[in-house]
């Protein structure tokens, strides 16, 4: 059980956030929610998740219980989603999102510093790749569950409650797993330099990448017109694009961290322009075959080079740095967007001011993407000291999870 433990329980928790998690923000939308709660609500997952790493992630790595704040968390969310359980007020609704984003920002400060550590070495990309591809199998697991119990029970509550139990189970499977002794390292002057051009590009982007959100759920609800289950389909096929790309996108990352960072953020210029000229479900679902790879390339490249650059001690403070940059900037793109819908739809029709919001995104975030080329390249020494004293149970999924390279 021991070699398995870590990858269970990444399975089960990215399950249950993809049970009732993803409807969200659609069921805010066809509930007749106002622009700014749409815009709210889209948000707020990013910036409530990144303050709550932001306290979690310099717990963790003060005192080391990363495991322990992985599991308390995981168990604080599975409570929160049966609560939520028959909620149909849009005001409620989002107060209750923010309350479990907030625990999923503990969550993550603890699992993510524990990731960060235990992918100390060479092959990296294929570590987190490995990890991110069990958690989009557990995302995709999750949405073809949730599917047709959405179709049946609009009012969500069996998905919360569903949601909840498997996020309890989750905590359960990590019961037993030891804790990291890690040496923590110092933060040289190059790397701190390197951080924190790091986050001014991140937090350009962040603007960009965030202001299109809002505007994604309105097309395909108010212009596309898509069903409940039009919706999940899109979704699930955008999730195991993802899977499928992920095993390449390790090898890639491991071979150049910065280009692909820039090739990433570069990737998702298209998405505006993109839903720009949709007007059907079935271009979505061709879009979003090709979603994969650019999800995929989220999913690892910015992790991978953000611990490349900081020390062995401070990945859960830096990571959570990282993760609050992006959510204040993507949270007041949303929200900037929503209110610019808003006032632009009130000379013009939706159509018309929804393409040249996508438009202003989609040249904002390929300047952004341009930013990233003055990232420094290669393995510039950002600390000094600190390697990970892993447990046996780390050693042995270190072994099992990290693929083997051609």
């Amino acid at each position: 059980m021991k070699g398995t433990r870590l990858k269970v329980h990444a399975l089960l928790n990215s399950l249950a956030s993809n049970l009732a998690g993803p409807f969200v923000g659609y069921n805010e939308t066809a509930s007749g929610a106002s622009n700014l709660l749409i815009g709210y609500v889209q948000a707020i997952s990013t910036l409530a998740s990144s303050v709550a790493q932001l306290l979690g992630g310099g717990v963790a790595d003060r005192f080391g219980k990363r495991i322990l704040m992985a599991t308390l968390f995981s168990v604080f969310v599975g409570a929160l989603w049966v609560g939520t359980a028959g909620i149909s007020d849009n005001l409620a609704l989002a107060v209750s999102w923010t309350a479990i984003t907030l625990g999923l920002g503990f969550y993550q400060a603890g699992w993510t510093a524990f990731l960060g550590e235990a992918s100390e070495g060479e092959g990296r990309g294929s570590f987190l790749s490995t990890f991110a591809r069990l958690s989009g199998i557990g995302a995709l697991a999750g949405l073809l569950v949730a599917t047709p119990i959405a179709a049946v029970d609009n009012k969500y509550v069996i998905l919360d409650l569903l949601s909840g139990a498997v996020f309890l189970a989750s905590a359960f499977v990590l019961k037993g797993q030891r804790e990291q002794t890690v040496e923590k390292g110092e933060m040289t002057a190059p790397g701190v330099s390197r951080l924190r051009l790091y986050y001014g590009v991140t937090a350009v982007y962040g603007l960009f990448w965030g202001f299109a959100w809002p505007l994604f759920t309105i097309t395909t609800v108010k212009i596309v017109n898509m069903t409940l289950l039009e919706f999940a389909v899109s979704q699930v096929i955008a999730v195991a694009s993802t899977i499928a790309f992920q095993p390449l996108v390790g090898r890639l990352v491991d071979s150049d961290k910065r280009k692909w960072v820039f090739w990433g953020r570069m990737g998702l210029v298209v998405y505006p322009l993109a839903y720009m000229v949709i007007g059907a479900p079935w271009e979505l679902y061709v879009l979003n075959v090709f979603s994969g790879f650019t999800n995929a390339l989220l999913n690892v490249a910015f992790a991978a080079y953000l611990f490349d650059i900081s020390p062995t001690g401070q990945r859960g403070r830096r990571g959570a740095e990282f993760n609050v940059v992006t959510g204040v900037t993507t949270m007041f793109g949303s929200l900037l967007s929503a209110y610019l819908l808003t006032l632009v739809s009130s000379g013009l029709g939706l159509w018309e001011s929804l393409a040249i919001l996508y438009v202003v995104s989609a040249a904002g975030r390929a300047f952004a993407a341009l930013l990233h080329l003055r990232l420094p390249a290669g393995a510039l020494e950002a600390a000094k000291g600190g390697r990970v004293q892993a447990p046996p149970a780390t050693q042995v999924a270190n072994r099992l999870l990290r693929p083997e390279r051609p």
